[in-house]
């Protein structure tokens, strides 16, 4: 009796391994790019949050500065643009219910530090925006030498900055005839117009600048401008914001 003839099992062939691998490999690649670009714009929303997120918080504080910014007469006032920067004497935090536009002469019952005040720089150095404040006094010669000091630590505010503009908005008259004014960058002489000091702006010394600049900036003006340039990835292009000063004289 003849027995039919077993069929020889059939395996993968080598091109067969090779093809499937090669699948496998497409698929991976295109999964990894996926996951990749996945990943980059997670890190792409957590970075553009972050500088946004700091950009208002040091916009914030900005206007908190100006804010509390009161002028001292001559030689402090409110703002001032010296060497780049813009110098802010201003009433420091208070405590949680401490009145911080009290007069200290008007009684008893006031906080302790009420009557004094700290000076506050800001600047762009190393690409970004930083920030100064000096120690709260009621020394007008200890804040005369912080407004002029120039070597403060600074504290970085938001990177990616790398330049600063700032600009005065000032009235034309004077009292009831304030019906116009303009913007007029600091230390020319459209902002030296309404200072109260006539001092000739050119001077071999760098103290006689420092001392006419102060007094080009001398009356507060109504509002201040801020114009920021930006480099950085999560945040390029110009930002300007104005700023309305309450202490203005």
């Amino acid at each position: 009796m003849s027995r039919a003839p077993v069929s020889a099992q059939r395996g993968f062939t080598l091109i067969e391994l090779l093809v499937a691998v090669t699948i496998l490999a497409v698929v991976a690649v295109l999964g990894w790019r996926g996951l990749d670009a996945v990943a980059r714009s997670r890190d792409d929303a957590s970075r553009a949050f972050t500088t946004s997120s700091r950009l208002a918080d040091g916009m914030q504080q900005f206007g908190d500065d100006l804010r509390h910014a009161v002028s001292q007469g001559p030689g402090l006032p409110a703002v001032s643009v010296l060497g780049g920067g813009l110098f802010i004497v201003r009433r420091p935090a208070q405590p949680l219910g401490g009145d911080v536009r009290a007069d200290v002469g008007a009684g008893v019952g006031l906080p302790p530090n009420a009557g004094e005040l700290q000076v506050v720089r800001w600047t762009v150095q190393d690409g970004a925006l930083k920030r100064s404040a000096s120690s709260p006094t009621d020394s007008r010669a200890v804040l005369q030498a912080a407004l002029q000091n120039s070597t403060a630590p600074l504290l970085t505010i938001l990177p990616g900055v790398v330049s600063m503009q700032v600009q005065f908005y000032r009235y034309a008259g004077i009292g009831l005839l304030q019906q116009s004014g303009a913007w007029v960058n600091a230390g020319t002489a459209a902002n030296a117009a309404n200072a109260s000091s006539n001092t000739p702006a050119s001077s071999a010394s760098a103290a006689a600048a420092a001392a006419n600049a102060l007094a080009a900036n001398a009356a507060t003006p109504a509002a201040v401008r801020l114009r920021l340039q930006f480099t950085d990835k999560a945040l390029t292009g110009d930002l300007q914001r104005d700023f309305l000063l309450d202490d203005r004289e």
